[in-house]
């Protein structure tokens, strides 16, 4: 059964003063449009918030990233610093180890060196010193004459014949080496078990042994 009843025609008046008329079969039309937008902007809101929520956790869990350092990364760190540890005790250790001999500027070295505790029974002492000077050895308080080895060797002496030395402590200027080996004649033979303390007297050729100073150590024999 059809309508025929005229459509209602709702008379609108716009701001410009004319009047519009609008058909009342337009109005649910205008309604379905307006709710369409409605939910699409509800939508929209919805995604858009869906991409900051995705965003803000990309970025959390990239700084969650950043902020935990790698095994590998651990093992470097670790091994330079124990390498740079090393480089910083030796460098201390060869700075400090001449002085913590004690050694005076004129002396370069002694053997055996001080408070070595394996020394053998004949073993040879010797004191190098800088050039210039002169010494003599004391040991166990006995003074062991010195002979200057230019007065021990031969005038004649040849190309590879063997100089027999006096049993002293032997003074080389050439090298500023003083030594003494124990031997049987010698002052002192060899040494007994324990602990022996050798002091050598040094000084300065050009004023004299009455300008001497002294350094002293001790040795140990098995």
């Amino acid at each position: 059964m059809c309508d025929d009843r005229p459509g209602h025609k709702v008379r609108n008046t716009s701001t410009s003063g004319q009047n519009v008329e609008v058909s009342d079969v337009d109005a649910p039309r205008e309604s379905a449009n307006a709710t369409a937008i409605e939910s699409g902007q509800e939508t929209a809101q919805k995604t858009e918030s869906a991409v900051t929520h995705v965003e803000s956790d990309t970025r959390t869990s990239a700084r969650g990233r950043r902020r935990r350092p790698s095994i590998e990364m651990v093992l470097i760190s670790a091994g330079l610093a124990i390498g740079l540890m090393m480089v910083i005790l030796g460098l201390m250790s060869a700075t400090t180890g001449r002085d913590a001999l004690g050694y005076p500027d004129e002396i370069i070295e002694v053997s055996p060196a001080p408070n070595d505790r394996q020394v053998l029974s004949q073993t040879e002492i010797s004191v190098d010193l800088i050039d210039g000077y002169e010494a003599e050895i004391i040991l166990d308080d006995i003074t062991i004459p010195t002979t200057r080895l230019e007065d021990a060797s031969p005038q004649d002496v040849k190309p590879g014949q063997q100089i027999e030395l006096p049993k002293t402590a032997i003074y080389d200027q050439g090298n500023s080496l003083i030594r003494f080996e124990p031997t049987e004649g010698a002052a002192v033979e060899r040494y007994d078990v324990g602990v022996h303390r050798v002091t050598v007297l040094f000084w300065k050729i050009e004023e004299g042994r009455t300008t001497a100073r002294s350094f002293s150590w001790s040795f140990e024999v098995l």
